[in-house]
């Protein structure tokens, strides 16, 4: 195995596009929410956690109206608590299993606890009463299971235990009921099923109680003020409840359902966090209503309502937190400047390459037609914040298919989202993309998995519909245990195709050369356990690179021999376009990664780069030095696809500005035709378009524009085009 040599200072000329230029912020603004919490006793503040690594923590005193970031921790938190009786106590639990603790309301934090090898923390909850005995619920990827942790000392030692063990487990779900101090529930999903387990004892024995519950996933429960044998339970099938503490439930509403609260001050009063909305129940949770209005975002797994005002909620999802004050008939987005997405897909339509479409968690597909500069939101259907693919018709642009982790259907628009209509694939799909065949525009290929029952764990499948999403055939089918295909690409030979992921366990890279007739498995030399991205050198064809947790691998001989290139935890691979031996690498936990020869040497890039957890590279088509960056929690950046740079003072400028300090407006002083075609355009320093073009009129001295509302004070640059660009710094004033 090649070692890794990360090198901090090295005197060696590095390849274009290694980490010199800074990454430029694109994506809609939003606010992946990963742990969210309120301040007994104080409505007005709040924390916030974004999605990524590393984590960042917000507060806001004042209902969202400001937000400070108060720490950064080198860890992807899930979640975050305040202590009922020390609001200044505040902890937070992440994926490393770590438990982290801050005494000075989040300034500093400090590791205080650690739970097992292994054990992925998901949720932390307080004893009622007795805040320094705490729960937390993890992953644990061993068995796998569903594990529970204790502590008696405040968080400083843990000792745990799985609760149920299975395929597919995940833990998402942990309610310590308020009104019976020993009971506290821990579930999620088993087997690609809804679990609820229940422990009358703090926890030292479990019962299932998930008979009833329909569904793959219970995301959350809560027990009724009025009789704590009345439980309402989330899952993504519906609003359950149970009026014997779950030893029975009844489907109450038959809506996707992520979250649950009761209101304390209004006991009858309790609400159900659903799709871009809030369901609320008058009667104990046997009934719910939907008057409440709708605001961005799916998934709402997070809710809060103010324990002396029952009418005021919070609630976070993957696009913001949003706050009501009147019980959900309106809602104010409260992090609507944020710019921390989450966007694990991004395409490019070949017919226009500077059109863009991607799919952020829980907003729903956009499309730029300008390099990703500006975005607009596609109309919406049922499902639309799950998307995770998207194929826009070669010879029609209006007509666009997406595919969603939601159900097992793909949703088509024949009037660019006027209207869609859904499109069935076949029983039981797991979608992770479609995509249309570069030669063959009726052909497309939908790639992910299939469960052989509704409990059943997915199976690596390749699909192809030659009719245009009519009809589908399985193309490819590999495993027998389980198993995904993440991705799939074609060759510049399109009879060649690429599919790739993991099946039983193992690594999986499939090549055909008759567009699926045939399959052979050419990833012999590759290590990890899933291939999660493939691609070719555009110098070489015979030369091709995957990225495991493991590593990178590079092959030079079509797939024979494979090279391990170093690194582990391997997310994404991009090759460069002028050598075989150079390859920009994004991981999970440490950001990107560049090697201009073949891995002797990594050079790290964290230039403007605010999440180490990256999960796709891509290269604008007609631009080789246009790379774009999607990463968790923090949208889609850049290098190379927009931005100004400032006249250099050598070069003499044919038009000056006056003044540079601007209240109202100022004077582009210099001599301009009539007939100019001339454009003013503020950007900020950092390249991105702020305002523009600019209102001007032609005076005596050259161009007098005006300063455009609603900017901030600050340094910008200010362009003038007139056939070519000249670019001036200028300080807007308060």
């Amino acid at each position: 195995m090649k070692t890794t040599a990360v090198i901090a200072l090295l005197l060696l000329a590095v390849a274009p596009g290694s980490g010199s230029e800074p990454w430029q912020q694109l994506a809609p603004p939003g606010f992946d929410v990963a742990g969210m919490a309120t301040v007994p006793g104080y409505p007005d503040e709040a924390y916030l956690v974004a999605a990524g690594q590393p984590a960042r923590v917000y507060h806001t005193s004042n209902l969202g109206l400001n937000w400070t970031m108060l720490d950064t921790i080198q860890d992807a938190l899930n979640d975050i608590l305040v202590r009922p009786d020390q609001v200044d106590i505040v902890f937070a639990i992440g994926e490393r299993g770590l438990v982290y603790r801050s005494a000075n309301g989040g300034l500093t934090w400090f590791v205080r606890g650690t739970l097992d090898p292994g054990a992925a923390g998901r949720r932390l909850a307080f004893k009622p009463g007795q805040p320094t005995t705490m729960w937390a619920a993890a992953e644990l990827a061993d068995l796998p299971g569903i594990g529970v942790f204790a502590s008696t000392d405040g968080g400083t030692s843990w000792s745990g235990a799985a609760v149920d063990s299975g395929p597919n487990a995940s833990a998402v779900l942990l309610h310590a009921d308020p009104y019976r101090a020993n009971r506290v529930f821990i579930g999620g999903r088993l087997g690609n099923r809804a679990r609820l387990y229940r422990s009358e004892n703090g926890g030292a024995d479990w019962s299932d109680v998930s008979t009833g519950l329909g569904g793959t996933c219970a995301w959350d429960v809560a027990a009724c003020p009025t009789d704590p044998s009345i439980l309402v339970c989330a899952t993504d099938a519906g609003i359950y409840r149970s009026s014997n503490s779950g030893s029975s439930w009844q489907l109450r509403e038959a809506v996707p359902a992520w979250s649950v609260e009761f209101a304390a001050a209004s006991p009858h009063t309790g609400y159900a966090g659903s799709d871009n909305l809030v369901f609320r129940s008058s009667d104990n949770g046997n009934t719910w209503l939907t008057e409440t209005t709708d605001f961005r975002g799916s998934r709402t797994t997070r809710l809060a309502v103010n324990p002396s005002q029952a009418l005021e909620i919070y609630a976070g999802n993957g696009v913001g937190m949003f706050h009501s004050s009147n019980g959900g008939f309106d809602w104010s987005e409260l992090t609507g400047g944020f710019e921390h997405l989450t966007v694990p897909w991004l395409s490019f339509y070949p017919q226009a390459p500077d059109t863009l479409y991607a799919c952020p968690d829980g907003f729903g597909p956009v499309r730029s037609s300008d390099r990703g500069v500006n975005w607009s939101r596609l109309p919406a259907f049922a499902g639309d914040g799950f998307t995770n693919g998207i194929a826009v018709n070669p010879r029609d642009q209006d007509t666009i298919y997406c595919v969603t982790s939601f159900d097992a259907r793909l949703w088509r628009t024949t009037d660019r989202g006027d209207s869609w209509e859904p499109r069935p694939v076949v029983d039981r799909f797991v979608a992770r993309g479609i995509t249309y065949h570069p030669v063959e525009p009726d052909t497309m290929y939908a790639w992910g998995g299939q469960r052989d029952s509704d409990a059943g764990r997915p199976l690596f499948r390749v699909y192809r519909s030659s009719d245009g999403g009519e009809n589908w055939t399985r193309i490819l089918a590999r495993g027998f245990e389980s198993g995904l295909c993440r991705g799939l690409l074609f060759s510049p030979n399109p009879d060649t195709v690429y599919a790739w992921g993991e099946a039983d366990g193992s690594r999986a890279l499939y090549r055909t050369t008759d567009r699926g007739g045939t399959w052979t498995s050419v990833a012999s030399g590759v290590s990890g356990n899933a291939i999660r991205d493939f691609a070719l050198s555009p110098v070489d064809r015979g030369t091709w690179f995957a990225a495991t947790a493991n590593g990178t691998f590079r092959t030079t001989d079509h797939g024979e021999t494979w090279d391990d290139l170093g690194l582990s935890h391997c997310s994404t691979v991009l090759p460069d376009t002028a050598s075989i031996d150079a390859v920009l690498v994004g991981t999970d936990t440490a950001g990107l990664y560049h090697t201009a020869n073949a891995g002797i040497f990594w050079d790290r890039d964290t230039v403007g780069l605010p999440s180490r957890a990256i999960l796709e590279l891509h290269r604008h088509p007609d631009l080789p030095a246009a790379v774009y960056c999607c990463a968790s929690g923090a949208g889609i950046l850049a290098r190379g696809v927009v931005g100004v740079a400032e006249t250099p003072a050598s070069r003499t400028p044919t038009a000056g500005l006056r003044p540079t300090l601007v209240r109202a407006g100022a004077v582009v002083c210099g001599s301009f035709a009539p007939g100019d075609r001339t454009a003013l355009h503020l950007y900020t320093p950092d390249g991105r378009h702020a305002a523009g073009p600019l209102p001007f009129h032609r005076t005596r001295d050259g161009l007098a524009w005006t300063r455009p509302a609603g900017l901030s004070p600050g340094v910008y640059l200010l362009t003038v085009e007139t056939g070519h660009r000249q670019v001036f710094r200028v300080v807007l004033s308060p």
